[in-house]
């Protein structure tokens, strides 16, 4: 089970360029276990594109849960990987393209531009929706910001936003929660990010 808690993700202008990753991968995670699996999971046409880099960036372990972040050149993969009933599972939380060349960051810093958020749980037996679940959150930051922070009220991430300005966090939630977002600009200075589809405090 999946729901996409919100998404404000234009079209992309035409006729421009989508801007290379430059995440670094990590290429000792290649060999893990999770990411074998989860790899498979990523479509094949964005593991296998000729001339286009792929492989994990990131490793998250939560209990027996293990989300994984890819990157290519185009896109950056978000897939979880849980124990199954004979062999673990491998599912999607969220991919989405880099932004595009010309896209431009001169506004606010308490705002996320292409803000998505998308959550995936396994409902119960009774078809019910999951108490908790893997979220995933993206996003464009303004100019000057370094690094975001990303909290639910079981879970955070926290990591550093590059030259592209792309924010991706992965973390675990209550169902349908609204998690908090601040970044923190090169100054030192943070700023939490106020949109409807988030949480504007700090969970307690």
């Amino acid at each position: 089970m999946s729901i996409r808690i919100s998404s404000s993700t234009p079209e992309d202008e035409p006729g421009s360029t989508l801007l290379p990753v430059r995440d670094r991968i990590d290429e000792d995670l290649r060999t893990h276990p999770a990411v074998r699996l989860a790899s498979e999971a990523v479509p094949l046409m964005h593991r296998t594109t000729s001339g286009e880099r792929f492989g994990p960036v990131r490793l998250i372990e939560r209990d027996s849960d293990v989300a994984v972040v890819f990157a290519a050149d185009t896109t950056r993969w978000a897939v979880v990987v849980q124990p199954g009933d004979d062999s673990p599972k491998a599912s999607v939380i969220l991919g989405v393209p880099n932004p595009r060349a010309n896209f431009g960051r001169s506004f606010r810093a308490s705002h996320l531009a292409r803000l998505t958020v998308h959550q995936s749980g396994d409902p119960s037996v009774a078809k019910e929706p999951p108490e908790f679940g893997w979220m995933a959150l993206t996003g464009i930051a303004a100019e000057g910001v370094s690094q975001f922070e990303v909290r639910s009220s079981l879970d955070t991430d926290t990591g550093g936003v590059g030259a592209d300005g792309v924010v991706f966090a992965v973390l675990r939630a209550r169902w349908r929660e609204k998690l908090h977002v601040a970044v923190t600009l090169a100054s030192g200075e943070t700023v939490p990010i106020h949109q409807p589809s988030l949480r504007p405090e700090r969970p307690s």
